[in-house]
C-alpha cells in the first residue's frame, strides 16, 4: 500500500507544480522537480515540526532512503520508458550526421570539470578517492534531463540540440566507465585491468554502432512479419523492445537508458504515428514527471551539504561543463551562441549522478553527508538548466543569433 501512496504523491505534486512551471513559461522539468521538493524535504520537514507522537513513523516511512526500497525498480522503468520515448523522437540520420560534434563536446566537458572537481576537492577535503569521485560526479551530464528539455523546447532538431544529445550519451559512456574504474579501486586498491576496460569501451563502441546501422533494418523486418498485430499489441510488443535493449545495455556494462534510447532511434521508423503517440503519452505524461519529481524527493539536508562545499562544487560543475562543452563545441563548428547553449545544456544532472552518488555511497567512498551535498547539486543544476536554456535561447532568436531552423 505504501509504494502505491508514495507513487500517487509524486505524480499528483509533480503534475501540479509541471502545469504551473508552464504557466510561468518554463518547462515542466522544473515544476516536476520542485513538485519532488515540496513532497519530500518540505513535507517531512513539515511534518517533524508538528506535535504529534504517531507522525513519527511517517516522516521515517517518507525518508527517501526508506521510499528509495520500495519504488527503485518503478524509478529504472520510468528511466527505461522517458528515454526510449525520447529516442523516439529522433532520426538515426541526423544522430550520425551531429556524432563528431559530439564526442568532442564530451571530452572537453568532463575533462575541464573532472580536473577542477578533483583539484578543488582535494584542497578541501584532502582524500584522493573522494576527490576522484567528486570529480566524476561532477563531469557527467543527465541524458533524460537533457533531451527532455530539448523536446519540450521544441529544439532537440537544432544543431545545438543535437550536439547535446550525442554529448550526454557520450559523456555517460565515460562517466560509467569512471564508475567502475572508482569502485575497482576502492575495493581493490588497484587500478582495474587496462584490457578490462579497454573492453569495455569497445564492447559499448560495437553496441552504439549495431543500433544505429543494423538494429533499424533488423526492426523493420521484424515489423513487417507482425503487421498485422492491434495497436494495443504493437505497443505492448515496442516496450519489450525498450527493455531488450535496455537489458542488453546494461550486461555489458553500459547504463539502462543508453540502450532503451538508441533503441527507441532504431524502432522509430517501424512504428506507425498511432503507437508512437501512446508510448510518448505514458513516457511523459506519466514517467517522466514521476522521475523528475524523484529527483527533487530525494533530497536530503546534512553536514557538507549546508556547508561552503556546496557552493563550490556547483560553481565548479556549472562553470566546468560551460567552459568545457562550450569550448568543444565552438572548435566543432558551431557559432558562439549555440556553444553557449551547448554549454549550459550539457549541465543538466538527474540520472547517472544520482546512480554513481548511490553506489558510491553504498562502497563506502563517500559518506552520507557528501551524498546528500552531491544530490543538492545535481538537483539544483536539474532545475537551473532547464531554465537558463529556455531563456538564453529566446535571449538569442530575438537577437538573431540563432538560425531559423529553432523553434521554441
Amino acid at each position: 500500500m505504501l509504494p502505491f501512496l508514495y507513487l500517487l504523491l509524486l505524480l499528483i505534486s509533480a503534475l501540479f507544480f509541471g502545469k504551473v512551471a508552464e504557466k510561468l513559461g518554463q518547462t515542466a522539468i522544473v515544476g516536476n522537480i520542485l513538485g519532488g521538493i515540496v513532497a519530500g524535504p518540505l513535507l517531512i520537514a513539515l511534518l517533524g515540526l508538528m506535535p504529534f507522537s504517531g507522525l513519527d513513523q511517517v516522516t521515517r516511512d517518507l525518508h527517501p532512503e526508506n521510499v528509495e526500497e520500495k519504488v527503485f525498480f518503478l524509478m529504472d522503468f520510468a528511466i527505461v520508458m522517458l528515454m526510449f520515448a525520447s529516442g523516439l523522437e529522433m532520426r538515426v540520420k541526423d544522430f550520425i550526421a551531429s556524432f563528431n560534434t559530439g564526442i568532442l563536446t564530451a571530452s572537453l566537458g568532463v575533462i575541464v570539470p573532472f580536473t577542477l572537481g578533483f583539484v578543488c576537492s582535494y584542497l578541501y577535503l584532502g582524500d584522493i578517492m573522494v576527490s576522484l569521485y567528486v570529480g566524476a560526479a561532477l563531469s557527467i551530464t543527465a541524458v533524460a534531463l537533457s533531451i527532455t528539455t530539448l523536446i519540450q523546447m521544441d529544439a532537440i532538431h537544432t544543431r545545438f540540440g543535437m550536439t547535446i544529445v550525442n554529448a550526454a550519451i557520450v559523456d555517460d559512456i565515460i562517466g560509467i566507465i569512471m564508475l567502475s574504474v572508482l569502485l575497482s579501486v576502492s575495493q581493490t586498491g588497484n587500478f582495474p585491468n587496462p584490457f578490462m576496460v579497454g573492453g569495455m569501451v569497445v564492447l559499448a563502441v560495437v553496441f552504439v554502432a549495431l543500433s544505429l546501422y543494423v538494429m533499424p533494418g533488423l526492426f523493420k523486418k521484424v515489423y513487417t512479419g507482425v503487421h498485422d498485430m492491434r495497436i494495443s499489441e504493437n505497443v505492448g510488443f515496442t516496450i519489450l523492445i525498450a527493455g531488450l535493449m535496455a537489458v542488453v545495455a546494461h550486461l555489458i556494462g553500459l547504463h539502462l537508458m543508453i540502450g532503451a534510447f538508441l533503441g527507441g532511434m532504431a524502432v522509430r521508423s517501424s512504428l506507425n504515428q498511432r503507437a508512437r503517440k501512446a508510448l510518448e503519452r505514458w513516457a511523459f505524461g506519466f514517467f517522466g514527471p514521476v522521475f523528475f519529481a524523484w529527483v527533487g524527493f530525494s533530497i536530503t539536508f546534512s553536514g557538507l551539504a549546508i556547508s561552503a562545499f556546496l557552493p563550490m562544487i556547483l560553481l565548479i560543475a556549472f562553470v566546468g561543463k560551460l567552459l568545457g562543452s562550450g569550448l568543444g563545441a565552438r572548435l566543432s563548428g558551431l557559432s558562439w551562441s549555440e556553444s553557449s547553449l551547448v554549454g549550459i545544456g550539457m549541465n543538466g544532472k538527474a540520472a547517472v549522478e544520482l546512480i554513481l552518488a548511490a553506489v558510491a555511497l553504498r562502497a563506502g567512498i563517500i559518506d552520507r553527508d557528501l551524498y546528500s551535498a552531491v544530490v543538492i547539486m545535481a538537483a539544483t543544476l536539474a532545475i537551473t538548466t532547464p531554465l537558463l536554456l529556455r531563456s538564453l535561447s529566446r535571449y538569442y532568436l530575438r537577437r538573431g543569433w540563432l538560425g531559423m531552423q529553432s523553434h521554441f
